[in-house]
């Protein structure tokens, strides 16, 4: 019997590491390159994406890739404070790319700063059917319950390496909404997992397959 993998929920960068299962998140205009037909992949318009001049043409594209099989969730999506872009122009793309993954019932992968009492609004207002992953969660305690209270799953990346913070709100997270990523980190996803075992307190074989479980569950994948 195989290893059970690793999953990478989120990342830019190719892993060609064998045991791991790595999702992409690629730029819409990039999806027909040959890199990336084969993968397994996102795509979604950014938020710090939003005032380019392409920003309708890659929804659009977004529309019509969203129904390829390797394209596993929408995203990277979602509303972020700490750029100039309005939150009116933020909050009409998030929701227009929530009507695309409840259309093809993809999960999505949400990229939240600073404005999670909206994103929270805006999950109810619209009454999302399919899963909703917070990816790099570094926020606090309260928040996190928040997230897990409207089912929300969350991700965490290499700050559980370093950041007492995460560390003690990951400890405290139910282990059936918990997923691990590298983003853009240089730190193997390998790295991560091993940590986050530790955490949990958990032999790194079993902590696989619990996070595997979840893996299955969100994408209706057997593996």
């Amino acid at each position: 019997m195989p290893d059970t993998p690793y999953i990478n929920i989120h990342t830019h960068q190719m892993d060609h590491t064998d045991g791991v299962i790595s999702v992409l998140n690629v730029f819409p205009e990039k999806y027909m390159t040959i890199a990336h037909t084969d993968k397994l992949i996102t795509v979604g318009v950014h938020p710090w994406h939003l005032e380019k001049k392409n920003a309708d043409v890659n929804l659009e594209l977004v529309k019509e890739f969203a129904s390829k099989p390797n394209v596993m969730a929408i995203g990277e999506i979602g509303l972020d404070r700490a750029i100039k872009t309005p939150l009116n122009l933020q909050e009409t793309f998030f929701t227009k790319q929530i009507e695309i993954a409840e259309t093809y019932k993809k999960p999505i992968i949400v990229h939240a700063v600073r404005y999670f009492p909206e994103l929270i609004s805006i999950k109810k207002r619209v009454q999302a059917s399919t899963p909703w992953l917070i990816h790099g969660f570094r926020n606090n305690m309260q928040i996190a319950q928040e997230l897990l209270k409207h089912n929300c799953f969350i991700s965490f990346g290499e700050a559980l390496l370093f950041d007492q913070k995460v560390q003690n709100i990951f400890i405290e997270m139910p282990i059936n909404r918990l997923f691990l990523e590298t983003d853009e980190s240089k730190h193997s996803i390998v790295e991560i997992y091993e940590k986050a075992a530790s955490l949990k307190k958990m032999q790194l074989a079993i902590f696989k397959i619990e996070l595997l479980k979840n893996y299955n569950t969100v994408f209706k994948k057997h593996i």
